[in-house]
């Protein structure tokens, strides 16, 4: 929205991310010195969860400098180096994982390893736009990214559980075996999000740099055609998911087919929910996505209780199937009160 310089964002991104960065490691250490992390995740060596945090300093810059980038609309050039990012990510496990025959620490090697490249590629882009890559405390740039990101931040946190909590209750009420087959149904249910992940990553830094009016003509468009897209790419899982089950991962992960019947319906709805929730927070109204991720987070807690006992990997996907519905309705509520509003009344956008 262009209220403050590249090289004022840049700089204080940088210093977040140390911030960010220490503030991890300082909770991963705790985590693992009483003995909470090896509970949380039981099945994953302490050797390689410290392997992967030498990489959390560049993940939290990746996520800044993609921001920055994405804020100035250079679409095209997150898209590159995403794109190289699977590249190289794909080619160090090759060699790490098969070449050298370093199993799952050749795997996070290769993680760890691309996310750092990736930091140096778009550090350099984010440089050639006018940022400087030193830290700097600016009280301006940072009491404004903190007010609106803390108020985003909650949703996104709440978002995360919402997708990821009920992998958590479902390895403590089923098994690990149980994780592997709802883990295949939620990834081929999720490659339906490639498309409205795409439009959201275009559509939020538009929202914050049109006018309301031009956004309250073109959004119902893109939210509507998004929607019908994905619904067909729903059909077309429902239809071929069977197959893809067996020739990916083999007949031993086909009982994820119906817990991906399940997911379907609920991952079409959120696929158009995305978009919504997206231009709300470009217009500023990030802090109803909050509200919404929280509510959603609440059923998901609820109905994993309810369902996961009583039916297995097919009550997590149920669950999940209500608690994205709700995000749904609620974003088109909330999308309707501001479209209504225009936009004048966001608070990032008063003087």
């Amino acid at each position: 929205s262009r209220r403050l310089s590249i090289a004022q964002v840049t700089q204080n991104s940088v210093l977040l991310a140390i911030l960010g960065a220490i503030s991890g490691l300082i909770l991963t250490v705790l985590g693992l010195a009483t003995g909470v992390l090896p509970r949380l995740v039981p099945s994953v060596p302490t050797p390689l969860i410290i392997l992967a945090i030498v990489g959390l300093p560049s993940a939290i810059l990746n996520s800044f400098f993609s921001g920055i980038l994405q804020g100035m609309q250079r679409i095209r050039t997150v898209n590159v180096i995403t794109f190289l990012q699977s590249i190289l990510t794909l080619g160090l496990t090759i060699l790490l994982v098969i070449g050298l025959g370093w199993g799952l620490r050749g795997a996070v090697i290769g993680a760890v390893g691309t996310s750092l490249g990736v930091t140096a590629l778009l550090g350099w882009q984010v440089w050639r736009a006018g940022g400087r890559l030193r830290p700097r405390y600016n009280q301006t740039a940072l009491r404004q990214t903190l007010a609106f990101g803390l108020r985003g931040y909650v949703g996104n946190l709440l978002q995360f559980f919402n997708y990821r909590l009920d992998l958590f209750i479902v390895g403590i009420l089923l098994g690990p075996s149980a994780v592997g087959i709802y883990t295949v149904a939620v990834a081929l249910a999720e490659l339906l999000w490639h498309l409205p992940n795409a439009v959201s990553f275009v559509i939020f830094p538009k929202a914050s740099a049109t006018r309301a009016e031009d956004m309250n003509r073109l959004t119902p468009r893109i939210f509507a055609l998004t929607l019908g897209i994905t619904c067909l790419g729903g059909g077309v899982m429902a239809l071929l998911g069977r197959q893809l089950i067996q020739t990916i991962y083999s007949d031993l992960f086909l009982p994820a087919y119906l817990p991906l019947l399940a997911l379907l319906p609920g991952v079409v709805l959120l696929g158009g929910g995305k978009v919504l929730t997206n231009e709300i927070a470009g217009r500023g109204f990030v802090h109803y996505n909050s509200v919404n991720a929280g509510l959603a987070l609440v059923l998901t807690v609820i109905f994993d209780l309810l369902l996961i006992p009583r039916w297995g990997v097919l009550g997590a996907s149920l669950a999940s199937t209500i608690a994205y519905s709700a995000i749904f309705f609620t974003a088109v509520i909330f999308y309707r009160s501001v479209s209504r509003d225009g936009g004048a009344k966001s608070p990032e956008k008063q003087p």
